[in-house]
């Protein structure tokens, strides 16, 4: 669901350098908010006045919006959290990932015991048969060790309560305005709040960071976000650590199946130094596709069985992207 997702992009975005040390200086967002009235006259939304107040319906098709763009956001990620726990479905689908040191094709199958990977391509070809046996050999301890089920559920568990946190602090930690219609969404700009006082050290970035989200209204469920840091962000007064101005994210969502939505493309651009100035790069290209449902109470050795009787997907149809450097 959306806050993995999230903190998926999130974790992409700062594992190099979050364990370093806290986040030693403050951000605000007064050059990011100076830009925010022309933005919203240049894409004023039909219905939506300059200054984010709402008069009427925008179109036919967009119900109406609160007159507090940010209050909407926080309508929004409310039914998403709400939905996230009410469903309990799981899916299989083909994962794309590449990054500078990676390109890998997975068969994905989500269980109540986490979930089972095969992998299809290595940079875009079939797998030897020494590669094809290690991989045989990682789902086989997966399915056959009860410590290593448990190690990845809680791995996979802290995720999605760190996503989870996250994705609630959103609507204290930035402000919207509407921005526009665009396809028949709702978009909006977003920028830090300044009067937000984060909890935790990872959550003092969200002073770094604005950008759009674009929102189905009618669903209540979030499409797309690009973010884009508007500062550099520094740890220990960037002697230890320090991502640069212009690192962005985009993830791209829709839904998959009646009322589950998922991930369908994420792309994450970071760049930085870390100890004694060696530089590092976060660049990501991850892709989700050909989503189906499977049972709810599918177990793991039932997905292993299932992913050795249909073998690899084919990858001729669809080709790899490439990361362009």
């Amino acid at each position: 669901m959306l806050s993995n997702i999230l903190a998926r992009a999130y974790f992409l975005l700062f594992a190099a350098v979050l364990p370093l040390c806290a986040i030693a200086q403050n951000h605000r967002s007064t050059s990011a908010s100076r830009h925010q009235p022309a933005l919203a006259a240049q894409n004023q939304t039909p219905g939506v006045s300059a200054s984010g107040q709402h008069t009427a319906p925008a179109t036919p098709q967009t119900p109406p919006l609160p007159s507090d763009a940010t209050q909407f956001v926080r309508e929004v990620i409310h039914h998403e959290l709400t939905t996230e726990a009410q469903d309990h479905s799981h899916w299989r689908y083909r994962a794309h990932r590449e990054d500078e040191k990676s390109n890998i094709d997975k068969d994905v199958i989500e269980t109540r015991e986490g979930e089972l990977t095969r992998t299809l391509l290595l940079w875009g070809r079939p797998l030897t048969s020494d590669e094809r046996q290690k991989d045989e050999e990682r789902m086989q301890k997966l399915v056959s060790d009860p410590s290593e089920r448990a190690k990845r559920l809680k791995r996979e568990k802290d995720d999605s309560d760190k996503g989870r946190e996250m994705f609630k602090a959103i609507p204290d930690a930035f402000v919207f305005k509407y921005d526009g219609i665009e396809n028949g969404l709702v978009r909006l700009a977003f920028f830090p709040n300044p009067n937000y006082d984060p909890p935790t050290r990872e959550l003092r970035v969200f002073r770094a960071l604005s950008g759009k989200m674009w929102i189905d209204s009618a669903q209540k469920h979030v499409v797309r976000i690009e973010g884009q840091l508007f500062q550099d962000v520094t740890f220990g007064w960037g002697i230890l650590a320090r991502l640069n101005k212009g690192g962005t994210f985009v993830v791209n969502l829709r839904e998959v199946g009646p009322g589950h939505w998922d991930m369908t493309s994420l792309d994450v651009n970071m760049s930085g130094h870390a100890i004694l100035f060696k530089n590092i790069a976060v660049k990501e290209h991850q892709t989700q596709s050909e989503f189906r449902r499977v049972p709810d109470n599918l177990t793991m050795s039932q997905a292993y069985n299932m992913l050795q009787k249909d073998g690899a997907v084919t990858a001729n149809n669809q080709p790899t992207p490439t990361i362009h450097k």
